[in-house]
């Protein structure tokens, strides 16, 4: 009986431990598609960021409230159709070839640059 307890309790874990977010692989995904504008440390002083109009400059994802992505749900929108769609930049593209799961993780490394 003990032992079907044990083997239990792990498989009520299971499904966290698979589809947690992983900060570390949001940052991989972060530095591949988003330091170009926002900067390797979120700061939106990206490579290509300088020759963005003064208006819409990358935005600084370390200080501040947000925008439009006030919360989990509407960060995942923005970065499943983009700026434009959410009535922000259209120089904000969509992430339309990110995973649910890339998202979360995404989610995950933004906000750890929170100070």
């Amino acid at each position: 009986m003990k032992k079907l307890v044990f083997i239990l309790s792990i498989f009520s874990f299971l499904p966290t431990m698979l589809f947690a977010s992983d900060a570390v692989k949001g940052k991989e995904k972060f530095e591949t598609l988003c330091a170009s504008c926002h900067g390797a440390t979120g700061a939106g002083d990206g490579a290509i960021a300088a020759a963005f109009p003064a208006d819409q400059k990358p935005r600084n994802l370390k200080t501040g409230p947000f925008k439009f992505a006030t919360d989990e749900a509407k960060f995942k929108e923005l970065l499943k159709k983009g700026g434009a769609s959410v009535g922000l930049s259209p120089l904000m593209p969509m992430q339309a070839g990110l995973t649910d799961q890339d998202i979360d993780n995404v989610y995950a490394y933004i906000k750890s640059l929170k100070n």
